[in-house]
């Protein structure tokens, strides 16, 4: 197994960790001996999650329902888990949704709002909650936000998706400035097209895969182990003089 960065002991939560990128991320993170929190909508999913993990790799991992809407229920599940186990190391925030796919001039008022607060807003919340436990406690840690290849570059049809992954990034650099002093690192890990059960019908689509691969230089899509270890990198003691950063996860889709 590859060592990509030693998080043994460490205490994780993962944001939107009950699918695709998100239960990888919670999964390698697990697997390399973390004790990780998994949060997600649906309660019996998260629950389902945590313990087939937990069986898996022998790691205490624990589900959280959470709808990242709810600004008082996010900082409530920040804190409990970090009280839980008594401090908390990294955050990583993988929410996000994206239920348009419509030129801008066409976007209603509730897609948008839904957007940005799923996206954006909730990254914000839980990120401030996380640093605030992590200030009070005079205590390191790494705030990583999962962000997009929107974050780097425009995409049609995507205006609200791209207008918060972009946010996202830009908010991280700024966190990333302020809590500098208190030794927490925000950096944003930016994939382009990956394959998950969320990518199914994408990727069944002969026509609409055949353009994404001929887009992305490596000519194929990620697999969800290629972002995990990045995150676990960036919440890892390998990467303490890393921060503000964002990280291209894409097959060299933004390189061009």
């Amino acid at each position: 197994m590859a060592v990509v960065g030693d998080v043994r002991g460490k205490a994780v939560l993962v944001v939107g960790g009950t699918r695709g990128i998100g239960r990888a991320i919670a999964e390698r993170f697990a697997e390399h001996g973390a004790e990780v929190g998994v949060t997600g909508r649906n309660a019996e999913q998260a629950s389902e999650v945590a313990d087939s993990l937990t069986e898996a790799y022998g790691q205490p991992v624990s589900g959280h329902a959470l709808d990242v809407a709810d600004r008082a229920l996010v900082r409530e599940v920040v804190e409990e888990f970090e009280s839980r186990r008594g401090g908390l190391d990294a955050l990583v925030y993988n929410a996000g949704i994206s239920p348009s796919f419509t030129s801008a001039e066409k976007v209603d008022d509730e897609t948008w709002d839904a957007i940005i607060a799923t996206n954006l807003t909730g990254g914000f919340v839980a990120a401030q909650a996380f640093a605030r436990r992590l200030i009070d406690g005079d205590r390191p840690g790494s705030v990583v936000f999962i962000g997009s290849v929107d974050s780097v570059v425009g995409d049609p049809r995507l205006v609200a998706y791209t207008a918060s992954k972009s946010g996202m990034a830009g908010m991280a650099r700024t966190m990333a400035v302020d809590w500098a002093r208190y030794g927490i690192r925000v950096n944003t890990v930016a994939p382009g097209y990956v394959a998950t059960d969320l990518t199914a019908g994408l990727q069944q689509n002969e026509k609409l895969r055949q353009a994404i691969t001929d887009r992305t230089p490596m000519k194929r899509l990620a697999e969800p182990k290629e972002i995990s270890d990045v995150v676990v990198f960036l919440a890892s003691d390998s990467s303490t003089f890393i921060t503000g950063a964002v990280y291209p996860v894409d097959g060299g889709w933004t390189a061009w």
